[in-house]
């Protein structure tokens, strides 16, 4: 049977009190709790984020950010969360999902406008779709690689990813720049080094710090 280390089961235990919460958080807000639906939205804010971040096309980025995004699908889950019918913290990542999906592509309807019809036509349902689909693979790949799961567990892939996505959320803004830029948009580190002004041996030791940082801020997460 495969052996965990001590910190590998206290990452589990943290991941499986995070998602215990966010159960219970769905079940008050399901129950009518006001307050619960708010907090239970910010429990995904930065989980959301990230996805978000390959969902927009370069040629919408310089009009509508990433936050405005996150800031309107939590607008339009508040007031449609009447609809929501599932019974699962994974079911109301994947409505709140959808959700967003809505808000991106009426981002580029408005923002495009009829003369680029031909752009808006590349920036379909499915393609938006695809960028957050591989946000989310590389976010539980890196959960997979920082909180390896033990036999028996029962905390989702998801649920880990959400944990991790919190932790790069408190990193200094450049070393949250160079996990997203290499773990998310795939660059090398001289790719990265020309956007961040910067040699490529000093972004891999930028990259360096920046997953030891992360590693830190899961260990002393509560």
């Amino acid at each position: 049977m495969p052996q965990i280390s001590p910190l590998q089961g206290f990452f589990q235990s943290m991941a499986s009190f995070h998602s215990e919460r966010r159960t219970r958080l769905l079940q008050l807000a399901r129950a009518g709790n006001a307050g619960a639906i708010g907090d239970l939205f910010a429990c995904y804010q930065h989980y959301l984020r990230l996805l978000a971040h390959n969902g927009l096309s370069l040629q919408i980025q310089t009009r509508v950010t990433v936050s405005d995004v996150i800031q309107e699908t939590f607008l339009h889950a508040i007031e449609a969360f009447e609809q929501f019918r599932g019974a699962s913290t994974s079911e109301f990542v994947a409505w709140i999902r959808a959700i967003m999906v809505s808000r991106i592509a009426d981002a580029h309807e408005r923002h495009l406008g009829a003369a680029r019809r031909d752009v808006r036509r590349e920036v379909s349902i499915e393609t938006i779709n695809d960028g957050l689909s591989r946000s989310s693979a590389c976010l539980e790949t890196m959960a997979r690689d920082h909180l390896q799961r033990s036999p028996g567990t029962i905390v989702s892939d998801q649920e880990r990813a959400v944990l991790v996505a919190d932790a790069i959320a408190k990193l200094s803004d450049d070393y949250q720049r160079v996990i997203v830029m290499r773990h998310f948009d795939g660059l090398s580190f001289d790719q990265i080094g020309k956007q961040m002004q910067r040699s490529s041996g000093a972004v891999r030791m930028m990259w360096l710090r920046a997953i030891q940082r992360l590693k830190t801020l899961l260990r002393e997460s509560s």
